[in-house]
């Protein structure tokens, strides 16, 4: 599995990738923020680490990476609970749109997204299942937390697993799984346990 790394931050998918104990290679990652990628650069000096502005991000490019798969965590700000809740009309948004109007042209056959809790109320949740669909792909949708890993955490994240056709789940849940989900069922949903 060859991933591009989307938002990458410190590296925080980079490293859940990592420990999952599934094969993948990230070949390419892309960050925005200088200070972020001195730490990304830290923690993994030989990923090819983007400084770089996601707007300006090309089908081609991703193409010549030769990836499979995006892991993602767009900004999460437009759609907090504390937040103003701007959605698709907060300037924070335009990259992610930018990625979704690019996917159709892409060979990319897997996507891992996760953002707030309420992401799944979102217009912007809306358009990325719009552009799924669209594109040919089988996704999953899930609210977790930290907690039901073994991670003392509990705020609740959202996540969407997406697989382009003929790739598909080994098992479906649902439009949307609000629920206690183990390590094991969220691997096995991505094929790998």
């Amino acid at each position: 599995m060859n991933v591009l790394e989307l938002y990458s931050g410190i590296g925080g998918l980079h490293l859940a990738l990592k420990k999952s104990g599934i094969k993948g290679d990230v070949v390419c990652s892309i960050e925005i923020n200088p200070s972020a990628n001195k730490v990304y650069g830290y923690n993994f000096p030989n990923t090819f680490l983007l400084n770089y502005n996601l707007e300006n991000l090309t089908a081609e490019f991703v193409n010549q990476l030769k990836v499979d798969t995006i892991l993602m965590s767009p900004p999460c700000q437009p759609f907090t609970r504390n937040g103003l809740k701007k959605d698709v009309q907060d300037p924070r948004t335009s990259s992610f749109l930018r990625i979704l109007s690019l996917l159709p042209h892409t060979t990319v056959r897997k996507i891992l997204i996760e953002n707030v809790k309420g992401f799944e109320t979102s217009e912007m949740r809306e358009k990325l299942t719009e552009t799924l669909m669209q594109c040919k792909f089988v996704f999953q949708e899930f609210i977790l937390s930290p907690s039901q890993f073994g991670i003392p955490n509990t705020r609740h994240r959202y996540y969407c697993l997406a697989k382009r056709i003929p790739d598909s789940f080994s098992f479906q849940t649902g439009p949307l799984v609000n629920c206690v989900f183990t390590k094991y069922y969220f691997l096995k949903a991505m094929s790998i346990r």
